[in-house]
């Protein structure tokens, strides 16, 4: 009996043994599976070297990514049809969505404006097949050289505040309360701002900012106030989705209250040239396209039918101004990418007063 009662404790342990040592296995297989699930699912880069640049965009942005040129490469013109020679990050690396991946073209020149050679390049015995623009469309790295107009004024304005607001501006009804900006743009911008602030006074400007700190609260009527006593306005912004350009308003463009849509204010005929030729002054620099406003501050605010969309401060600005939405990579947690697009900003403005 004794034997017996031992060799059923034996049997017993054994199979409580066993029971654990598959409850164990099993739990290592499901964190294994969930492990390579969650990698499965995550995103990476395709490649993309040898499409032309046109299907290139579309197979990055179909897996949910976005692409950029170079910005050393002078993409002004139409890069439809030129093809990828090289990109950063290489395929099959793990990306987050919304994430950048960044191209050079092959035949596509190095921006004259930001490696200073406005001279145009040739190879000896071949010819320029890739219809680059001339040197004297991109002039305004030597153009910083030249001394400013004696009385300029520049009005900075570093995107966003330290907090969300909603105010309504008397004179037009639009709601001209501030925000937060995307994910460290306050800083990032307003640290922008300071050193486009030096190399606007280095270039004999004077400079005036629309805020004191980083997170100071200013509505866009009292930002427009300041601009409106200067000769241009500059706004600093990213997007973290990866929309890039220099924007200016359109003809004609507007915007009114959600709440009243009859009361309409339009985007003054004068400013909206003169912001053209600003935007067009300071983009070949930045590697950026010129582009019309988007719609900017939307919490209580229309664009009224029959007019193109502007944003707020574009409506009630009466100085030239220019909205820059910057390249993330250059300008975010990025120093050296900061003094590089402030440099260039003073440049565009220096290019674009000295030719009026």
């Amino acid at each position: 009996m004794r034997l017996e009662r031992l060799e059923r404790r034996r049997r017993i342990r054994n199979t409580l043994l066993l029971v654990g040592v598959v409850i164990v296995m099993g739990a290592v297989s499901a964190v294994v599976v969930m492990a390579l699930t969650m990698h499965s699912s995550g995103l990476t880069t395709p490649g993309i070297v040898g499409m032309r640049f046109s299907d290139a965009k579309k197979t990055v942005e179909s897996a949910g990514l976005f692409i950029e040129i170079d910005s050393m490469q002078d993409s002004s013109g139409d890069c439809s049809k030129l093809k990828v020679e090289l990109q950063d990050p290489k395929p099959g690396t793990d990306m987050e969505k919304n994430e950048t991946v960044m191209v050079r073209l092959k035949g596509l020149h190095e921006s004259a404006a930001l490696t200073g050679n406005t001279k145009k390049k040739t190879t000896p015995g071949a010819s320029d097949a890739t219809g680059s623009q001339p040197a004297a469309e991109a002039q305004p790295a030597p153009a910083a050289q030249q001394p400013a107009p004696t009385g300029t004024v520049i009005c900075l304005d570093p995107g966003h505040s330290g907090r969300s607001g909603s105010e309504i501006d008397p004179a037009t009804g639009l709601n001209v309360g501030d925000n937060e900006g995307c994910a460290g743009e306050l800083q990032n911008m307003w640290d922008l701002a300071q050193k486009t602030k030096a190399a606007l006074e280095q270039a004999g400007f004077t400079v005036r900012l629309t805020k004191d700190s980083a997170g100071s609260y200013v509505n866009l009527r009292n930002r427009a106030d300041i601009g409106n006593s200067t000769s241009a306005v500059i706004r600093l912004h990213y997007d973290d989705t990866g929309y890039t350009g220099v924007m200016r308003p359109p003809a004609n463009g507007a915007r009114c209250p959600s709440s009243d849509t009859s009361h309409v204010t339009v985007v003054d005929a004068g400013v909206a040239g003169a912001s053209d030729e600003l935007a067009r002054a300071i983009a070949p620099g930045l590697g950026l396209s010129v582009k019309d406003d988007t719609g900017g501050t939307s919490q209580g605010n229309s664009t009224p039918a029959g007019h193109p969309t502007a944003l707020i401060g574009s409506v009630l600005s009466t100085a030239p101004i220019v909205c820059i939405e910057n390249s993330v990579s250059r300008t975010k947690d990025n120093p050296a990418g900061q003094e590089e697009v402030a440099r260039q900003i003073a440049a565009g403005v220096t290019a674009y007063f000295h030719s009026r």
